[in-house]
Formats: structure tokens, C-alpha cells, sequence
């Protein structure tokens, strides 16, 4: 079993992660912070009721355990790193955002796309760092052109992000820590221009990203556009060849809806290609707190310590 530690479940996406570890079936969920101390974990995280006795822990210490995954905001994570002292053999994953534009960097932390990065989390990560929700749903849509050395002209973004991301009450011109949407939009961009030019070298081309807030709760959708030259079953087939092996992207024939997605660990991608204009348009969507969140967050765990990708991340769709 690995023994797991999760710092701040008042955050959404760390009450998303502990709804899933607590039924995740090679974890104990060791202990879990939060502002209420003292409290029972079910009066905080909705929809555990019967299925976890853990209180609530303060900041003092905890016990050992394996991996910790940082939720809270991340103007708050270097405080939580140096008052937790881990061991150096404590993982650590982090939800944050905090390191997202440092992995490449030579340090010690590794960027958590596991479509891109599955032998490097496998055989030689220790501290992984999260994708941003909206550079990830971005990175998923271009990937496979990416990784074949098609992306050469300049990539429009336009993203849609539930509510969910930004947390009850949060004013919807903010990032859920409270950073201005601009500035968030701008570090988003800029994470998914790196990432780019990581998988293809030659990548030179100029990324243009908005990021709008919409009603839908936990949707998260990207249409990318670029330029490409192949036609358009050849790019099906690019995209199809790429993500064969990978358990979490699906090619889909019509574009995906909320219900599609929601409450599971997928990202579903449909592809729309004008052979005249030689446009091709790719439209992404994933669940915001898994996929795009917590469900990114266990799958990195799942590869750091062998385990099957899929493991505790068979999740029910809402149908609706």
C-alpha cells in the first residue's frame, strides 16, 4: 500500500483528490489538512460520508507517509514544503501551479503529462508538478502534431472553464488563488508555448490563448487552431497512432458535450480539418477537477510507483 498525505482539502481539487484516493485500492489515505482541524473530513469534503473516518489535521506534525500531494494555493506551497520537512524519500506532487515553468529547467522537478512524459515519471521523477488546467487541455488537443514536427504556424487557443475551477464565491475575473485572470492567462500561455518547444524544437510560432469562464461547473474545452498540410483522415490517423496506447484521450466522430466527460478521467478530442483553407481545428474537453486536476494528480502517482495507469481512476460519468 502506499501511504499518502494531502495538504489542503478546502481547495476544490483537494477535495476532488481525496474523493478518489479513498476508494483508490493500492492507498491509505494517512492523513489530510485543512483549516477546520479537529473536524471529521466528511463535514468538509461533500459526497464521503460512511467512507472515511480520518479527521481534519493541523500544520504540526504528521505522519510519514510516501507521497504527499500539495493542493493548496501557490503562494502558500513553499511555506507548506518547509514546515513539513519531508524526508528525501517522500514524493511529491503538486497541484499548485507553483513549479509548472521551472521543469525544464534542471531542477528537480518533472512536468506531469503523462501523454508526454510517461517513461521519465516511470523510471526517473521524484517531484512532479501538475499541468495547468487550461496548458493541459491545450497540450492534449496538439501533442500529436507536436511530436511530429507539424506545428509551424501560429496556434490559437481559445479556452472554456467551468466555474469549478475558481471555487465558491471566488469573483470569476481571478484564478482560483486569487491571481487576476490576465496574469493566470498569460502564465497558461506561456506553459503550453515551453511544452511546444520541448516536443518539437523547431517550434518558433507565436501561441495566442484566451481563457473564458462559463457556467458549466467542472467542464473544461479547448479549440486549437493551426495550419496544417496533411489531409484530413491522415491527421485522424496521426492522432489515432499516437494516443493507441495511452488510457485517458479518445478520438471521438462529433464534438464532445459536458456529459461526455464529466466526472471520469478523460479527455475526448475531435478533429476538424478544411483541406481547402488547410485549417485544422481541434476540439478538446475533459472534466475540470480530474482530468484536468486531481485525476492527472493520481495518475502521475500510479506511474511514480508502478502501478496501472488506470488504477483507482475507473470513474462513473454523469450522463447528463
Amino acid at each position: 500500500m502506499i501511504d499518502v498525505g494531502v495538504c489542503d482539502c478546502d481547495h476544490p481539487r483537494g477535495a476532488e483528490l481525496v474523493r478518489i484516493l479513498i476508494n483508490h485500492p493500492d492507498v491509505e489515505l494517512k492523513w489530510v489538512t485543512g483549516s477546520n482541524a479537529g473536524q471529521p473530513i466528511a463535514r468538509v469534503v461533500s459526497g464521503i460520508v460512511g467512507e472515511c473516518d480520518l479527521t481534519l489535521s493541523s500544520e504540526g506534525p504528521l505522519d510519514e507517509v510516501d507521497v504527499v500531494f500539495l493542493c493548496q494555493g501557490r503562494q502558500h506551497v513553499d511555506a507548506c514544503l518547509q514546515a513539513l520537512a519531508l524526508p528525501p524519500t517522500t514524493r511529491v506532487i503538486d497541484l499548485s501551479g507553483s513549479h509548472n515553468l521551472d521543469t525544464w529547467s534542471g531542477g528537480d522537478w518533472t512536468y506531469g503529462l503523462g501523454e508526454m512524459q510517461r517513461r521519465v515519471l516511470v523510471h526517473d521523477a521524484h517531484h512532479v508538478a501538475v499541468p495547468g488546467n487550461a496548458a493541459a487541455v491545450a497540450l492534449l488537443a496538439l501533442m500529436p502534431m507536436a511530436r511530429n514536427l507539424l506545428v509551424n504556424s501560429p496556434v490559437k487557443l481559445e479556452v472554456d472553464m467551468g466555474a469549478a475551477a475558481f471555487g465558491d464565491g471566488q469573483v470569476l475575473s481571478t484564478d482560483p488563488d486569487g491571481i487576476p485572470l490576465e496574469r493566470w492567462t498569460e502564465e497558461q500561455r506561456q506553459e503550453v508555448a515551453l511544452v511546444l518547444q520541448q516536443c518539437q524544437s523547431s517550434f518558433n510560432q507565436p501561441v495566442e490563448m484566451s481563457i473564458t469562464p462559463v457556467d458549466g461547473r467542472r467542464w473544461l474545452a479547448v479549440t486549437a487552431q493551426v495550419r496544417c498540410g496533411m489531409d484530413g483522415d491522415s491527421v485522424r490517423q496521426l492522432y489515432e497512432e499516437y494516443y493507441d496506447d495511452h488510457n485517458f484521450v479518445f478520438m471521438v466522430d462529433r464534438r464532445p458535450v459536458a456529459a461526455d466527460v464529466e466526472n471520469t478521467n478523460k479527455c475526448l478530442i475531435y478533429l476538424d480539418k478544411d483541406d481547402q483553407t488547410g485549417m485544422l481545428t481541434v476540439h478538446a474537453m475533459m472534466d475540470l477537477l480530474l482530468k484536468g486536476s486531481a485525476g492527472t494528480a493520481v495518475h502521475m502517482m500510479n506511474l511514480l510507483f508502478g502501478l496501472h495507469e488506470r488504477a483507482g481512476l475507473a470513474l462513473k460519468g454523469s450522463g447528463c
